[in-house]
């Protein structure tokens, strides 16, 4: 496909132009490892919490919440990225109707 950063939808070989969006989109991972790490920070924030290391609780919880937070916002703004692009798209190419280009049905 190509270089997909600046139209990641794939228009011409599938219906479905968003499938495996995520892998060929790059621009989506840096907020997926946020919210990988923003899980291992809830992880270790509860395992602080076990082992009652009351001092680490406020500092995990933080990083987790910053992380999560940061990563859910990250997948939301190249979410509309990607749908402003799709848009745009579709302004300079309107779909075809089926049924006007079928002889039997006018």
């Amino acid at each position: 496909m190509g270089d997909t950063h600046k139209d990641p939808c794939d228009h011409s070989r599938t219906t479905q132009a968003h499938t495996g969006i995520t892998m060929k989109d790059n621009l989506y991972w840096p907020g997926f490892i946020l919210l990988a790490v923003g899980v291992l920070g809830m992880i270790g924030t509860v395992a602080t919490a076990a082992y009652r290391h009351h001092e680490f609780i406020a500092a995990t919880g933080l990083i987790a919440a910053i992380a999560t937070l940061g990563g859910a916002m990250w997948l939301h703004t190249e979410r509309r990225r990607v749908l402003r692009i799709e848009a745009r798209w579709l302004a300079e190419n309107p779909p075809r109707h089926r049924a006007s280009a079928r002889p039997d049905r006018q």
